[in-house]
């Protein structure tokens, strides 16, 4: 249950931070592409965080020289997430959530050597301040609770491939 409730908050914490980010920079919300309040892309960045993260934690490293790589790690990671999402979305959903074609550095409209370094620091900062906590909150939530979530997501999932 640990990696579906992983799944789960860290969709709903990056379709916060997404209507955060995006009525800062807009003034209004971000629906998403699904109709519940989950940004998946970022659980699976999660996944792949965990991953370098335990990689990295395995070879021992001095642990300043282990964030360094896990920064280039996680912006190499999260740069290819953000492009191929980017890509999909588009491919699904007939839609273009984001378009980088204004910045100095971009590699046409889904990706940005300005926004990648901020994903990496952001990855980084996530990594080794908040999801410690955030996983122990993890670990403590029941099983129905997973369950509804499951359910709901499910219904959403299919109803927006549907529409």
């Amino acid at each position: 249950m640990f990696y579906i409730n992983t799944f789960f908050i860290y969709s709903i914490l990056g379709f916060i931070f997404e209507n955060i980010m995006s009525f800062i920079g807009h003034s209004h919300f971000y629906s998403g592409i699904l109709y519940g309040p989950w940004t998946f892309i970022y659980a699976f960045a999660i996944f792949a965080l965990m991953f370098l993260d335990k990689k990295l934690k395995n070879l021992k490293l001095d642990k300043w020289l282990e964030i360094f790589l896990f920064y280039i790690g996680s912006t190499i990671i999260m740069t290819m997430i953000e492009f191929s999402g980017g890509m999909l979305i588009e491919k699904l959903f007939h839609r273009v959530y984001w378009d980088y074609t204004n910045l100095k550095f971009n590699f046409g409209h889904y990706i940005a050597l300005e926004v990648s370094l901020g994903w990496g620091l952001f990855a980084t900062i996530v990594n080794y301040l908040l999801r410690p906590l955030i996983d122990k909150f993890i670990k403590k939530i029941p099983k129905f609770v997973t369950i509804i979530l499951m359910i709901f997501f499910i219904l959403d999932v299919v109803v927006s491939l549907l529409n």
